[in-house]
């Protein structure tokens, strides 16, 4: 005798029994991994990173890719691509040498967006980075203002962002009335692992900064780009274009 197809089996379950089967098989079911949230890297070796948010004046971000390379230090910058668009080769003049991470194209609060929305904004502005930087950036994400949520997280990871990068020093710089001499007591203050939070164009920040890669480096501190802190496989070789 054939067997019954499987739609007339389904008809003689009983209503019970085939909303146990579509629970059961709903919980079993793979849940993309969140990404990991990261404040500060390994605390093993005397490493720092220094980093830049935002980028609404070139010029300024420029001077402080400068002073970092003069002093042998790499920093990461988390730049817009609202800011990028209109000056490109400024932009890739600039980030030569230093590693780059996502900050979403337009700097909006990623909770408060359609699902469709977050993803549209951390994937426009890594292709629009890698369009202009004519390299890959780092697969990390610092959400405009430190904002995320599981549903964030999940979507992050789900486009190979595994990590959203905070910091455990935050410089304050942006503030209105911020001294030079605040901006650097706020960004000394951390040791192995830290992850320093500035913004690539207050002035402020460019005439800290000097003092600040000093004070690190006379400790015995490496300044690194966070692809190196957190053990990220990338190509430095790209980084020299």
């Amino acid at each position: 005798m054939p067997a019954a197809p499987i739609h007339s089996v389904r008809r003689r379950l009983p209503a019970w029994l085939v909303l146990v089967l579509t629970l059961v098989l709903a919980v079993s079911a793979p849940v993309e991994a969140a990404s990991t949230v990261v404040t500060s890297g390994p605390s093993g070796v005397r490493r720092v990173a220094l980093t830049f948010d935002d980028g609404w004046d070139v010029g300024a971000c420029a001077r402080i890719a400068a002073t970092l390379r003069a002093n042998g230090a790499v920093g990461t910058f988390f730049i817009n691509g609202l800011y990028v668009a209109g000056a490109r080769h400024a932009w890739r003049r600039a980030l030569r040498g230093m590693d780059v991470g996502n900050h979403t194209r337009a700097h909006l609060d990623l909770t408060r967006l359609s699902s469709a929305g977050v993803r549209q904004q951390i994937r426009s502005n890594e292709r629009l980075l890698e369009q202009v930087l004519k390299r890959p950036i780092l697969k990390l994400l610092r959400p405009p203002y430190g904002a995320y949520d599981e549903r964030v997280r999940r979507i992050a990871s789900s486009m190979g962002y595994r990590h959203i990068v905070l910091w455990d020093h935050d410089t304050f710089d942006w503030r209105a009335g911020s001294s030079v001499s605040g901006v650097i007591a706020r960004a000394t203050g951390g040791g192995s692992g830290s992850i320093v939070l500035m913004h690539c164009g207050p002035e402020v920040t460019v005439r800290a900064l000097p003092a600040i890669i000093r004070s690190y480096q006379q400790r015995g501190y490496h300044l690194v780009g966070l692809g190196t802190l957190l053990g990220m496989r990338h190509h430095r070789a790209g980084l020299r274009r």
